[in-house]
């Protein structure tokens, strides 16, 4: 079982996209789980089987990053906390790409200070850390100029398969790096470049495990969230489709509930109203299903408030009355 997972771990890392490693540290959830007072039974309820919280806890391996997911939010603890990284820096990577991906840049940007570029041990590490440094000066110090030359660096000097996400990530960080420069014209062609990647990413899925397709996914939404800004609201509908398809192909409702939000902006700006109001209503559903509590009350407090309040007074007149559905 452990060659099995060493295979699985230099596998990867060819690839390039660990943002969760196959490999777990077991012993974490097992303390996270004693001191929430639960037993394997009582964590595994509505997620998984008993047999498989033994198999995270015992053989530090978890099958499927979806379980992963859901255990890590009943523990209440972050997924990156019990992520096993034995390199210099991977660690601490995980940690940047969690807030990168959360969009949390200045969380990124402090941790970033605590890595010495010169002891990373490998290319891949390398890239990665140009590709973030683009979006710490895009995002925080607002140096347009200074993050171009960081993806550009990244892009020219890294140009290796395993590196392939990142390569699309900083494609789009070129992107709305134009956008940001007012070269609205420019920016869709890296963007697109990017989408290239992902597809092509997302054609060798038999490589690539479910964490790693979450990662996707999350890019994905930042390109449609970028076309919806630039107004190309037909682009950002076919992506929508394309993410939903994918990801119900995988019986995954990740992030549904945000490419569903995304979807209703552009139905509304392209004059759909009814379909419109109906997938906001979806993605408020599913945002209720997810924890995602933010999206939920914007929907039913702000964007659906008059709708919600119309269908609570009609519901309301037949209160203490039977009523027949058929």
């Amino acid at each position: 079982m452990r060659n099995k997972i060493n295979t699985i771990s230099l596998t990867r890392e060819r690839k390039g996209i660990f943002l969760m490693a196959t490999k777990i540290t077991g012993s974490a959830i097992r303390k996270a789980r004693k001191e929430k007072g639960l037993s394997q039974k009582q964590l595994a309820d509505g997620i998984c089987t008993q047999a498989t919280i033994s198999l995270i806890e015992n053989r530090n391996v978890c099958p499927n990053i979806n379980i992963l997911n859901q255990i890590c939010q009943r523990l209440a603890i972050n997924m990156t906390d019990v992520s096993f990284n034995p390199r210099y820096g991977e660690k601490l990577f995980s940690y940047i790409e969690s807030d990168m991906r959360r969009h949390c840049y200045l969380q990124a940007r402090e941790r970033m200070g605590r890595v010495s570029f010169d002891k990373l041990e490998s290319k891949l590490a390398e890239g990665k850390y140009y590709c973030y440094q683009g979006f710490a000066e895009l995002y925080i110090d607002d140096d347009i100029e200074e993050a171009i030359y960081h993806f550009n660096w990244m892009l020219t000097k890294y140009p290796y398969e395993n590196l392939s996400f990142y390569q699309a990530w900083s494609n789009l960080g070129l992107g709305l790096a134009y956008q940001k420069l007012g070269k609205t014209a420019r920016a869709p062609k890296f963007i697109e470049e990017s989408i290239r990647i992902l597809e092509k990413i997302q054609s060798h899925k038999n490589r690539y495990t479910n964490d790693d397709i979450c990662a996707v996914i999350d890019l994905y939404i930042d390109i449609i969230a970028t076309y919806v800004e630039l107004e190309k609201f037909d682009r950002a509908l076919k992506l929508c489709a394309v993410v939903l398809k994918r990801l119900t192909s995988t019986n995954s409702i990740y992030k549904i509930d945000v490419v569903e939000e995304l979807a209703s902006r552009c139905l509304y700006a392209n004059g759909q109203i009814v379909e419109a109001t109906m997938r906001q209503f979806t993605a408020m559903f599913i945002a209720d299903l997810r924890g995602n509590h933010q999206l939920f009350e914007k929907i039913m407090t702000k964007n659906q408030k008059h709708l919600i309040e119309l269908v609570k007074k009609e519901l309301s007149k037949n209160d203490g009355h039977e009523t027949l559905i058929v």
